[in-house]
């Protein structure tokens, strides 16, 4: 699942580390060539007491079949998330090799490439994108500073001469009308919130009717959101509506207006501006691309209807040096239940010494073992391989759904949802023809000890042996979220939901974090599964040897049963409201 913070919660865990490992004192690597179930690399040998937990650091593969088994998930998972693909960040080997493990099991599975040129991949529009350092930004005959007063948001070269600007609200909620906004750049105040700072940096930021484009006026506080802005990373090339826009300082704005920020009023016209930002763009060393299968449905009419289900299969990388697994480990846990989603608490006098009591204890029967590696085991190795399981259950039955199913694993959610975005914008069947997605991400904990979220007013969510959260299942379509109940119920899966983080104007704000978002804002009914936060959550210790299988075996076998039922029953009508598919999203 997507970070809601502006800046990638990785960049933390060094400072973390250093911190906890201060307290006390080669894996197999993937083949070039496609690599199956069947012929995963082998483990290599661990000592004694390497690991606390029950569950081994390398796993031996078997062959999978079509039953949904606790055995094939790990086999799948341990290959999923394994040390030699490097946290499958996108544009690295690591998540390319994957995307060739996804494709290379769906061919074996007998499902039909469904991505484009006849192949199971859609390769989306990446590059890295830097910003001229030429590039200028003058206000009334003033100039701003690159990357310290403003920043380009942008996937084609700006230039602008003598442009008017003019103040138009704040960010989601333009006042002006396209009669004032015509021909002129809109500025839009960004309210301090993590999720429009975040908007910010990931965008989209609709352009207003009529306006030339968007500048975006930080508050105090927040200038260090221009680097990220500018930073030369990979970016989404895709030109869809609201990824072209441009950012300034609070401090900058004084060039922009005569007002100060808090006190402009919506209409209040700015100083002309001109702006020349050209850009470079370099494609990434490999491509990034979503993996899309088709199962044919077994009706002639219905099979051109579509049951969508996916997740995905990226995660973040590495960090640049390696640090105590162990330390994190019981670091996160004391301090950070959350995972990423608490980098703010950087621990008290108390917890530090439970801290140290708990290494020293440890370190008498394991090793220290240092880590790099985001494996990202439950973010979303453990949606990734559900997928799978589904797939190869559903291909495995005498008779198929009616329906045909989609199955999308997709790339760069991490990274704002491009893969979804991306698929959605440019879909490989016609998308109206989609009658429902269902979203798995995070499925691989969520036990009494796992901090799996919270309440909208913040009171912290557990797990348990039947928990399972759900988030939109009835935003869209009351049908589909009664049918997903039903399931639940006359299929025995007792799963208890809890549909706490799906509340309106929840500050978490989940229902915008991951792929069934982009699916939703075109109208397709969706479901995201998830068994919820816990803190590993974009730490180095998201790994395969801490998932409950038996567990995620339960909600692959619902998450099934669920797709046969919409493969095969009545299509869901929506009769929720409907979303600006160019606008921004507030749960």
């Amino acid at each position: 699942m997507t970070s809601r913070a502006w800046h990638a919660p990785r960049v933390l865990v060094d400072r973390v580390a250093l911190m906890a490992a201060a307290l006390v004192a080669s894996s197999s690597v993937l083949g070039p060539r496609t690599l199956a179930a069947q012929d995963a690399p082998r483990p290599r040998t661990v000592p004694a007491g390497v690991n606390s937990s029950p569950l081994p650091l390398k796993h031996e593969p078997r062959p999978t079949s079509g039953a949904i088994t606790t055995q094939d998930l790990m086999t799948r998972l341990y290959i999923v998330a394994d040390d030699s693909l490097g946290g499958r960040d996108v544009g690295t080997e690591g998540h390319f090799k994957a995307t060739e493990y996804l494709a290379a099991e769906a061919k074996r599975m007998g499902l039909k490439p469904a991505g484009e040129n006849g192949t199971f991949f859609q390769e989306l529009k990446i590059g890295v994108r830097r910003v001229d350092p030429m590039a200028t930004f003058i206000a009334g005959g003033a100039s701003l500073a690159l990357n310290r007063e403003w920043a380009v948001a942008s996937r084609v070269d700006l230039s602008f001469d003598n442009v008017p600007v003019i103040f138009g609200g704040d960010l989601g909620n333009v006042v002006i009308d396209s009669a004032q906004a015509v021909g002129k750049l809109v500025a839009l105040r960004v309210p301090r919130s993590n999720q429009a700072v975040s908007q910010v940096a990931f965008g989209p930021v609709p352009t207003p009717s009529g306006a030339r484009g968007v500048v975006l006026l930080l508050p105090n506080g927040a200038a260090g959101v221009l680097s990220f802005v500018n930073r030369p990373d990979l970016k989404s090339l895709d030109p869809t509506p609201g990824t072209s826009y441009l950012v300034v300082s609070d401090s900058a704005a004084a060039k922009l207006f005569p007002t100060s920020i808090a006190a402009l009023a919506p209409g209040a016209e700015g100083a002309r501006v001109t702006i020349s930002a050209p850009l470079q763009i370099t494609a990434p060393k490999f491509p990034v691309r979503n993996v899309v299968a088709l199962l044919e449905g077994s009706d002639p009419v219905l099979k051109h209807q579509y049951v969508a289900v996916g997740a995905h299969s990226d995660h973040v990388g590495t960090v640049p040096r390696g640090v105590d697994h162990d330390s994190i480990l019981v670091f996160n846990r004391i301090v950070r239940p959350g995972g990423a989603e608490d980098e703010r608490n950087f621990g008290t006098p108390e917890q530090f010494a439970q801290i140290n009591a708990e290494l020293v204890e440890l370190r008498k029967t394991k090793p220290a073992r240092r880590d790099s590696i985001f494996n990202g085991a439950d973010d979303d190795g453990s949606g990734t391989v559900a997928v799978q399981e589904v797939a190869e259950y559903l291909a495995s039955l005498k008779t198929r759904p009616k329906r045909s199913t989609l199955f999308v694993w997709h790339a760069g959610e991490e990274k704002g949802l491009w893969g979804s975005a991306y698929y959605t914008e440019h879909p490989t069947v016609p998308r109206d023809s989609i009658v429902a997605q269902l979203n798995v991400d995070m499925v691989g904990r969520g036990s009494a000890t796992d901090v799996t979220g919270t309440t909208a007013s913040g009171a912290p969510l557990r797990g348990g042996p039947d928990y399972l959260q759900l988030v939109g299942s009835r935003r869209l379509s009351t049908e589909l979220g009664d049918l997903v109940e039903r399931v639940n119920t006359d299929k025995k899966h007792n799963f208890v939901f809890d549909y706490a983080m799906d509340a309106n104007g929840h500050p978490m704000n989940i229902y915008c974090r991951s792929d069934h978002y982009e699916y939703a804002k075109w109208g397709i009914p969706v479901t995201f599964f998830t068994t919820g936060g816990h803190s590993a959550y974009h730490q180095l210790t998201d790994e395969p040897q801490y998932i409950d299988y038996p567990h995620m075996q339960r909600v692959t076998r619902l998450i099934a049963d669920i797709a046969l039922e919409l493969g095969n029953g009545a299509r869901p009508k929506v009769d929720g409201v409907r979303m600006e598919p160019r606008g921004s999203c507030k749960q």
